[in-house]
């Protein structure tokens, strides 16, 4: 059996979520990539995907499987590309998800000047407020904004910034200030879907991570929509100072409630436990890191 082989028709069924089009796209006959596939659970001894008539999905120990194999033929790719090359200079593709604001923001010169220096790697940026899944979405990175909750991922960090409850200097004329987080319950709350989905915030109170209900009229999955509605006095929302720097550098927006939040929030580059991290993948973090260095977004 060429293992090789077997391996990238697994690899493809996975990324595209299809026989029809992982065939396509190897430029293989539907019956040969089939039978690739079951030779693999054959000699595995064990199901790699669960198959239906509309859809294929990796089983839990296919999910498994594909972090090894992913690996195996990226490298295994790199060292192939260098040899022909003659080169150890990074080459390939990188996969980043990072959050829309700070994408926009921040990664696009870190990006630019990555690939002067790289001219054979091309990078791929998805940026999105929904946390992707590495593994299953085929990321290499991921950039992270906040407190980690997943201990399976490596993170390197890249920069500090803070959250921050605020509002427009206008909303408090006319509302009044919180005092405490359960003021918030009398206030409107300008909500991030992607946390609690909206109905809460997290703060520290007696040194206790506690959650508040909020509520309100406008919630968004975006900071950029948030802010916007802040700055003209919609109401009261809770965002990382990337987003609500400049608003809050120019009055536009004032804080309240800073001795409840949680000082441990910071940016991070994540990525999978791995024992070998491909060469082009831990240059581009290396990047970052010296990119942002000392980077302190208020």
């Amino acid at each position: 059996m060429d293992k090789l082989a077997h391996m990238e028709a697994f690899a493809a069924v996975a990324g595209s979520g299809s026989f029809a089009g992982a065939a396509r796209h190897l430029k293989l006959a539907n019956s040969v990539l089939s039978k690739r596939i079951k030779d693999l659970e054959d000699y595995l001894g064990v199901q790699l995907f669960h198959r239906t008539t509309r859809k294929v999905a990796l089983t839990e120990t296919g999910y498994a499987y594909l972090e090894s194999v992913r690996r195996v033929l990226d490298e295994m790719g790199e060292v192939e590309a260098r040899l022909r090359h003659r080169s150890e200079t990074p080459m390939g593709e990188i996969r980043i998800s990072a959050p829309l604001s700070f994408g926009v923001r921040y990664l696009g010169p870190a990006i630019a000047s990555y690939l002067g220096k790289y001219d054979q790697v091309s990078i791929k940026a998805y940026l999105t407020d929904r946390r992707s899944d590495l593994l299953e979405e085929g990321f290499d990175l991921a950039i992270r904004v906040g407190r980690l909750e997943d201990s399976s991922l490596i993170a390197k960090r890249l920069a500090t910034c803070r959250q921050v409850v605020c509002a427009a200097p206008a909303y408090f004329k006319r509302v009044g200030r919180p005092q405490t987080p359960a003021d918030l319950k009398t206030h409107a709350c300008l909500t991030y879907l992607n946390v609690a989905e909206g109905k809460a915030w997290p703060f520290l109170v007696k040194g206790k991570r506690r959650w508040q209900a909020v509520s309100g009229s406008f919630a968004s999955d975006n900071g950029d929509l948030l802010l916007e509605a802040a700055v003209n006095a919609c109401g009261i929302t809770f965002l990382p100072t990337f987003i609500a720097g400049e608003a809050l550098k120019s009055g536009r927006l004032e804080t309240v409630l800073d001795a409840y939040v949680d000082p441990e929030f910071h940016i991070y580059a994540v990525y999978q436990h791995t024992r070998h991290l491909s060469g082009k993948v831990r240059s581009f973090i290396d990047h970052l890191v010296e990119v942002f260095k000392g980077l302190e977004v208020l």
